[in-house]
């Protein structure tokens, strides 16, 4: 009986201390990169787990994280990483367009290289595809509803996304580019959105089509 309670005592009591008194410098640090908006704000974007490796030596640690540059430096609290645009605009066309056509896939991410040179929108890749805002009760609303869902972040898993690699880099390289959607600023799945507002309300019913591949509607934005 007493070494049955002496193994509760151990379970639990160490159950309960995980994380209790533990040194800053021990715990595991956020992971991500920042996040410039036009509106003057940051925002930090942390990466999940699976898609980083820490090694860590005394006070100095090694950060190799997917879509970023490698980071060795002093152990922070936040590590701040240097992502990769390429990486970041084909994880967002395979996570918005995969099953569509290579037409498709390609005109999706060319609403993002159009944002870009839209004042209304971020400056570069990476703020685009992350973009935010914040409803008056504090929420978070995303521009691309898979960074919402976390499914940009399980792209680089695709045995395939070598390819979405490649396009990004020909969307890039101004090759692959639709002359016809040279202002197009969003795109939707006509679909998908009626079945959650079948009165059409949505402000992307209102803006003007510019063309449809596939199952998205590409559109402008006056």
């Amino acid at each position: 009986m007493a070494w049955a309670m002496l193994l509760l005592i151990v379970i639990f009591g160490g159950c309960f201390n995980i994380g209790v008194n533990k040194p800053v410098s021990e715990l595991p640090p956020q992971v991500g990169f920042w996040v410039e908006n036009i509106s003057n704000s940051r925002s930090f974007m942390e990466l999940p787990t699976h898609m980083y490796r820490l090694r860590s030596s005394g006070s100095d640690i090694t950060v190799e994280a997917k879509g970023c540059l490698s980071y060795q430096g002093k152990r922070t609290n936040v590590i701040a990483l240097t992502p990769e645009p390429e990486f970041w605009l084909a994880a967002l066309i395979w996570a918005e367009s995969r099953g569509e056509s290579l037409a498709g896939q390609a005109a999706v991410g060319q609403v993002v290289l159009n944002r870009v040179n839209d004042s209304r929108f971020n400056n570069s890749i990476v703020d685009v595809v992350f973009e935010s805002t914040k409803s008056a009760s504090g929420k978070t609303i995303w521009q691309f509803s898979c960074v919402l869902d976390g499914h940009i972040f399980e792209a680089w898993q695709d045995l395939n996304f070598s390819n979405y690699l490649l396009l990004a880099k020909s969307l890039l390289a101004d090759t692959m580019l639709d002359k016809s959607l040279i202002t197009a600023l969003g795109f939707f799945n006509p679909i998908k959105v009626q079945a959650i507002d079948p009165n059409k309300s949505n402000w992307v019913w209102k803006q003007p089509v510019l063309k449809q591949i596939g199952n998205h509607v590409f559109f402008t934005i006056p």
